[in-house]
């Protein structure tokens, strides 16, 4: 089963959840999207297949209304627009997308102990 785990190397919960999987040897890969940035493609498809809250996909230090955002297709155009603002670390598993906050909820999705 192909997971990917869409890291920011500059966030500690993102470092984390990294550590955390190289040292469980789970075989994954690294998208890091500050380095190359997510597609429109892959925006959408993250906020579209997003396991859980949509409201979690800001960071939530951040100052924002969702409900600005008349649909999903703005709220992608917006985080496209604005990576730096996604919430991280993001772990693809299960044709699912999943906010990995705090970083052990990563293993917990994967069913590891």
């Amino acid at each position: 089963m192909k997971i990917i785990l869409y890291h920011n190397h500059n966030c500690s919960k993102s470092r984390k959840c990294h550590e955390l999987l190289k040292k469980k040897n789970v075989e994954f890969e690294l998208r890091n999207y500050i380095k190359f940035q997510l597609t429109s493609n892959e925006v959408k498809e993250i906020v579209s297949n997003l396991a859980g809250n949509i409201d979690e996909i800001i960071r939530k230090n951040k100052e924002f209304d969702l409900g600005l955002f008349e649909s999903k297709l703005r709220l992608c155009e917006f985080i496209y627009e604005n990576q730096k603002l996604l919430q991280r670390p993001i772990l693809f598993y299960q044709k699912k997308y999943w906010i990995c906050r705090p970083p052990e909820k990563a293993l917990e999705i994967l069913g590891i102990k």
